[in-house]
């Protein structure tokens, strides 16, 4: 498949199919860089007293991609299943609100099951949009897009290999509307103040032509969240412990060794969200000198954590950052929903 330099030009003519490196020098160092910045800062240092592996890095690399097909797959991981169905009850209604010749961006598009319904709509409604499927890892990237259709004719679609601040700064010069997807609880799934900060660096770069279409787990069961995470094959857990992994080779240094940590699910109520959190405890003296990292024994690090807010808690996320919520469509099969927003 083939890999290209960095252009903001959007051809209508372009052939689907190809992969752009949107990243300074090449995606791969740019990733690993920016990766490295992201663990120095919250993973070396405390923030607000606690330690935190990046979201990133649980993501960050093929083997995690793999473990989320397992995950994504089980009867047990409801969200996805919704989500989807949410896509093919409303496609219909969706694709009315995409304007003709819209440029449109999948912030990390791993399961292209749940834009395709979208998709077909677009090409069966003859609306002529460039799909854009934005993901950190190249071959990742190659097999989703192998997974879109072929016969489309007036949807185009192309990969963007880099990070969502190389995007934000790429897509700068394009004209025509911009829709930002997060089909699947990437944005607005954090403590309020860190998912605003998030949202915000999506405002700063919208127009009031552009939209963001915005989705997210609100589910409020104790027992079905904890089901979905700690997955009957520990397809979450083998994630977790991956990115831990991937960390080692982000810092150059091996600071985590399996056999000193303990990966545990926690379920807990944060008035009024649910939420669920993988926590990686020390299980004995954790020390590496050339990073000047010491843990105790029962120390914890943060490695992955959801926010199941409903349509109240977004709608006080989108009034602190400037979003208007202008649509909104809950899935058929669970309390899974997806907010079109514009600028307020």
């Amino acid at each position: 498949m083939t890999v290209t330099a960095a252009t903001t030009v959007v051809s209508p003519d372009e052939q689907s199919g190809t992969i752009i490196d949107i990243g300074t020098g090449t995606a791969h160092d740019t990733v690993l860089s920016q990766q490295k910045q992201m663990v120095q800062q919250r993973l070396l240092k405390k923030e607000n007293g606690k330690r935190w592996l990046p979201t990133a890095l649980i993501w960050g690399d093929e083997n995690a991609h793999q473990l989320w097909w397992e995950a994504s797959n089980l009867d047990e991981f409801y969200s996805i299943r919704d989500e989807v169905n949410l896509l093919k009850r409303w496609a219909q209604d969706i694709a009315r609100q995409v304007p003709d010749h819209s440029v449109l961006f999948d912030l990390g598009c791993g399961d292209v099951t749940k834009v395709i319904p979208l998709l077909n709509e677009l090409e069966r409604s003859g609306k002529h949009v460039h799909y854009y499927a934005l993901d950190i890892s190249r071959k990742p990237l190659e097999s989703v897009l192998a997974k879109l259709p072929t016969t489309y004719q007036v949807v185009k679609y192309t990969g963007l290999w880099g990070t969502f601040d190389n995007l934000r700064a790429w897509c700068g010069n394009i004209q025509e509307p911009k829709w930002f997807l997060s089909l699947g609880s990437i944005f607005g799934n954090d403590e309020f103040q860190i998912a605003t900060n998030d949202l915000r660096k999506w405002v700063s770069v919208m127009r009031p032509q552009d939209r963001m279409l915005l989705g997210l787990d609100g589910c409020d069961d104790d027992e079905k969240v904890w089901r979905s995470y700690n997955d009957t094959k520990d397809c979450w857990h083998r994630m977790i412990r991956n990115g831990l992994e991937l960390s080692n080779k982000v810092l150059g240094h091996e600071w985590y060794r399996p056999e000193d940590w303990e990966v545990i699910g926690v379920t807990q109520r944060r008035s009024p969200t649910l939420t669920h959190q993988w926590v990686a405890r020390a299980t004995r003296v954790v020390q590496c000198e050339p990073l000047g990292l010491y843990l105790s024994p029962g120390e914890e690090i943060i490695t992955n954590e959801w926010y199941k807010y409903g349509p109240d808690g977004m709608q006080k996320q989108f009034d602190a950052v400037g979003f208007a919520n202008v649509g909104q469509w809950k899935s058929p099969s669970g309390p899974v929903y997806q907010y079109l927003l514009a600028l307020a």
